[in-house]
């Protein structure tokens, strides 16, 4: 059997993030700290539809970046 550690991770959610959707990604983005849409769609099993109107609305808050297909935790992150 192997022995696999389990990381603790530590976040605070800013007080904008008002749905399960924009909580999940951005938890997400702060623990691997870059996902593509393709990605976060196979980690969080959310349609892509989904992912580009949570994305757009975490990029306007400055909680998410991206540079190109790549989105990053953005400057307003506590």
């Amino acid at each position: 059997m192997v022995n696999q550690q389990m990381q603790q991770y530590e976040y605070q959610l800013p007080d904008t993030l008002d749905t399960s959707g924009s909580k999940l990604v951005y938890l997400y983005l702060k623990v691997e700290e870059e996902a593509t849409i393709n990605e976060l769609h196979t980690a969080l099993g959310m349609k892509k539809i989904t992912l580009y109107s949570l994305l757009q609305t975490l990029k306007a808050t400055d909680l998410v970046d991206q540079e190109g297909a790549i989105y990053t935790p953005g400057e307003a992150n506590p």
